[in-house]
């Protein structure tokens, strides 16, 4: 697939998610990157598998780029860097997802969120997913309470690590087109 490029894009300059990640696993930090970026990079491989995981969030079904540790800095001055980015192209229609990853028992935390909801809404940026292993007290309800005023115009989701799980043996089970994929 030949894809055009517009020089002017700032992804040009972000690192692609990667199956194989070259961080390190020392600490807490290098372990959410290295599942980021083999999530991603999974997403981007296997299509069925990022269709599955991106169109319940209202991406179109189309062309899916996946970053890791996008730099945005805010119109205030502060600086963030999400955990990943996912792109949906389709023709010249375009979602984008913000992605926080937490692994283990680390928990995701209300003032990060809200930073990458300031992110997305700044840029017109479709929805923020969280992915960790806290589970809502109810389904479709967001783990950590955030200001409402900042989920007006930009979508909050969340993903368990064992519904993520769950979605690639449905997957595995639907069929997938691809021989190197299905491995």
């Amino acid at each position: 697939v030949t894809r055009m490029v517009d020089e002017n894009d700032p992804s040009l300059n972000w690192e692609e998610a990667r199956l194989i990640p070259v961080s390190g696993i020392r600490n807490a930090e290098e372990q959410e990157r290295r599942a980021t970026s083999a999530l991603l990079a999974v997403l981007t491989a296997v299509e069925e598998f990022g269709v599955a995981m991106t169109k319940q969030y209202g991406a179109p079904k189309g062309n899916l780029d996946a970053f890791i540790e996008v730099p945005f800095e805010l119109g205030d001055g502060r600086k963030v860097r999400p955990d990943g980015l996912i792109r949906v192209s389709r023709g010249k229609k375009s979602w984008v997802a913000l992605i926080e990853v937490k692994t283990g028992n680390h928990e995701l935390k209300k003032d990060q969120i809200e930073a990458y909801l300031d992110v997305a809404k700044e840029n017109n940026f479709d929805c923020v997913l969280t992915i960790s292993n806290q589970i809502a007290q109810i389904p479709g309800q967001h783990p950590v309470e955030v200001d409402k005023r900042k989920i007006r115009k930009t979508d909050l989701h969340h993903l368990s690590w064992s519904r993520v799980l769950t979605e690639a043996i449905q997957c595995s089970h639907r069929g997938v087109d691809d021989r190197d994929q299905v491995w």
